[in-house]
């Protein structure tokens, strides 16, 4: 396997920037609309940690000429420096319901990705009127304990008065957030693995503040307390899919957040981590399209798919 290429520029489809008016904390989202008509609802598209309304140019590739997307920046859970109370997941939840509301759109599909799929699960549990569909990546009923050990840590960084971390400090920072968030053992044999594990690197290490600090702000410290919310789901078709070499977010963790939900398809795509969406892009796009055109997820290589009951 090769290396992913970069992103070529978007055709097919025009992109806008659109500001959402919510209080307590505006922000914007980015609405992608195909040049030739489209028959299916809209997709909202909820990022996981570290991620934003850039982050998705190959899923863009992929399904902008023929899906409308809308990828909003949700602000971060907290904020350093203002009065206003930290955000709980049922506020997050509320300001992407409030970007259907305010770019009119009464009945939307959802893609939710990491942290986002506690936010895309509530949604849909509180708005089944109006989700058509609903698909989780990498989802999890509660962070694994490494991850749950470095949010802590992140806390307590976040608590210190301590002088701005160095350059250096802030590498190494980043380079352990990484090895927690990606499968470091796999991606010594899958080379798609290793160079999505060093995108982040990357993107990480030019990030001016402490990367852990700003990945609990985001929202990594919300996946301390309930991400997967009580009740169930039931009544919106489902998908939940998942690497199978994720240790973030394992086949077994999935698979609980599946099992809570009735009529739910698990996928587990092979040769695959936690970054689906940069690791297997064109497989990732294609998994969700069979899903939204409501057509047999078994005609993807490299992939399995379960219908749970």
């Amino acid at each position: 396997m090769t290396a992913p290429a970069p992103a070529p520029p978007l055709s097919g489809a025009d992109a806008h920037d659109h500001h959402i008016a919510w209080p307590p904390a505006a922000f914007a989202c980015r609405v992608l609309t195909p040049r030739t008509p489209s028959t299916s609802e809209p997709l909202l598209v909820l990022g996981g940690g570290l991620q934003s309304r850039h982050s998705w140019a190959r899923l863009e590739r992929h399904l902008g000429p023929h899906h409308r997307l809308l990828i909003p920046d949700l602000p971060p859970a907290r904020s350093p420096g203002q009065a206003r109370s930290n955000l709980t997941w049922d506020d997050l939840t509320h300001a992407a319901l409030t970007v259907a509301d305010q770019l009119r759109i009464d009945r939307f599909a959802i893609l939710a990705v990491s942290s986002g799929y506690p936010i895309g699960y509530r949604l849909a549990q509180q708005n089944s009127n109006r989700v058509t569909r609903l698909m989780l990546f990498g989802a999890a009923p509660r962070p694994s304990p490494r991850l749950a050990a470095l949010i802590r840590e992140g806390l307590r960084r976040e608590a210190t008065t301590a002088p701005p971390a160095s350059a250096s400090s802030r590498r190494r920072t980043a380079a352990q957030l990484v090895d927690v968030l990606t499968n470091t053992t796999a991606a010594a044999e899958h080379l798609l693995i290793k160079a999505a594990a060093r995108v982040m690197l990357d993107q990480l290490n030019a990030s001016p503040v402490d990367p852990l600090v700003r990945y609990v702000f985001d929202r990594g410290s919300l996946l301390l307390s309930d991400p997967l919310p009580t009740g169930g789901l039931a009544g919106i078709p489902t998908l939940v899919g998942v690497g199978e070499h994720d240790t973030t977010t394992t086949v077994e963790d999935n698979r609980a957040v599946a099992a809570t939900i009735a009529d739910c398809t698990l996928l587990v795509m092979k040769y695959a981590d936690h970054l689906l969406h940069l690791e297997r892009d064109g497989d990732f796009a294609a998994a969700i399209n069979l899903f939204l055109n409501d057509k047999p997820l078994h005609t993807l290589p490299h992939s399995t798919a379960e219908i749970l009951r």
